[in-house]
């Protein structure tokens, strides 16, 4: 396997066990907001490490939405793959985020990761 999907796909692990984990801990020390973003990183990670062991190129500053558009004209299953809630990536301050969303975004993570494994 190339370095570099080696790269994106061990990084796209790594943030999914942090939010995971983040999840084990009792309800009122966990931190939605770091769940959140720890799963959004790891799908963009996880994506883009599919595209780039095809051979295709990914740009830093690729939207989650494009990347998306790109793997689903690859593989036909990436269009079982939902993933609207993440392309709007919010701010630490949201009200909305919530032990429902952090578990909302953890699940997304993992479907990702379940997809590109």
């Amino acid at each position: 396997m190339d370095q570099q999907v080696k790269a994106k796909l061990d990084q796209a692990e790594q943030l999914f066990y942090k939010a995971k984990d983040e999840l084990c801990k009792p309800e009122e020390d966990v931190v939605p907001y770091s769940v959140c973003q720890s799963s959004y990183h790891s799908a963009v990670n996880y994506l883009s490490g599919f595209l780039l062991k095809r051979g295709n190129m990914v740009s830093e500053s690729i939207t989650l939405e494009d990347l998306l558009k790109q793997c689903r004209e690859i593989d036909p299953k990436f269009q079982d793959l939902h993933l609207t809630p993440f392309y709007y990536p919010a701010q630490s301050e949201d009200v909305w985020m919530n032990m429902d969303t952090a578990h909302d975004f953890l699940a997304m993570a993992e479907k990702t990761r379940q997809m590109v494994n």
